[in-house]
């Protein structure tokens, strides 16, 4: 009986030894378990925190970007208005610089950390470009300036040699016009006679119309060392008591422009000294009585003129 008891107490023991290592094991597994999820629970944290960490950098990074790139334009633009006229000089830069500022903005917005890096990297570039930019839109303004001021004193130059050239018009249109007015030969002593011719062939002044052959106009002319030296063509224009023209002829010479007749054309040669002239002109048909009027021209001027009454 004894030794059944003590079969059957092994036995229990035994049992309750079993029963203690499968509780050791659940609960070691229990407290593995435990432990893998609680690693698993501070890495993830920790993971967690740097993916936070590292969203922070790159929405920092992001804005710093964004914070850059719009300085950089503000800059760009203040540039553009300040200089607006140098731009169309500069189109080919002003370009580059517009299409680079649009590709960074895409990279900033697409919000991805390499997309970030590579905006950085083509935020520098544009920096570069916008500071050669200015360098020289410098360059232009000062050559500008440059051209401005020298076509200023073009302008001041051109103005006094203007003023000088109007001057010196001005100076050779009286000139001009003092030799013009010094190339007219110039007469005293204008006087026309009607004569007649005696059996013997001399002349003598007669006061009747009947009676006249030729009008005989004399006159002297006065010095002139403008005039040159030579031949010089005189043209006599007898007016009728009626107003017109006295000639044999429809031959004319031109005066202000116009064809005029006249009674008698003839020579001279004038020495620019002082010179006495006789110039016999026919009288047409018979002359009536009454006031004549002679005119004298040389050089397309008229020099000389006088009247004549006949009976």
């Amino acid at each position: 009986m004894s030794d059944q008891f003590q079969e059957t107490a092994e036995i229990d023991h035994k049992e309750q030894d079993s029963k203690k290592v499968i509780v050791i094991v659940v609960i070691s597994i229990l407290l593995a378990v435990n432990g893998l999820l609680l690693w698993q629970f501070f890495d993830k944290k920790t993971h967690l925190e740097e993916v936070n960490k590292t969203l922070d950098s790159t929405i920092a990074e992001r804005d710093a970007i964004s914070a850059e790139l719009q300085r950089v334009k503000n800059e760009y633009d203040k540039i553009n208005q300040e200089n607006a006229g140098l731009q169309s000089q500069l189109s080919a830069k002003d370009e580059e610089i517009k299409n680079k500022i649009a590709e960074i903005q895409r990279l900033i917005n697409s919000g991805d950390a390499v997309q970030l890096q590579k905006a950085r990297e083509e935020l520098s570039i544009l920096k570069a470009l916008n500071q050669r930019y200015i360098t020289q839109i410098d360059s232009l303004r000062i050559e500008n300036e440059q051209l401005v001021a020298q076509t200023e004193l073009l302008n001041e130059d051109l103005s006094t040699e203007r003023g000088k050239v109007q001057s010196l018009t001005q100076e050779n249109t009286l000139l001009a016009n003092k030799v013009a007015i010094g190339s007219i030969l110039r007469t005293v002593n204008v006087s026309s006679v009607a004569v007649r011719y005696k059996s013997n062939g001399r002349e003598a002044e007669t006061k009747r119309a009947s009676r006249a052959s030729k009008i005989k106009t004399c006159f002297t002319i006065l010095e002139n060392n403008v005039v040159n030296k030579g031949t010089k063509d005189a043209y006599i224009r007898v007016l009728g008591p009626d107003g017109s023209v006295i000639t044999t002829s429809t031959e004319s010479f031109m005066y202000n422009g116009q064809a005029t007749l006249y009674t008698t054309r003839d020579s001279f040669d004038f020495d620019n000294q002082r010179t006495s002239v006789c110039i016999y002109s026919d009288k047409g048909s018979q002359l009536s009585g009454g006031d004549y009027t002679v005119e004298i021209y040389s050089g397309g001027s008229i020099i000389g003129s006088t009247k004549m009454k006949l009976k």
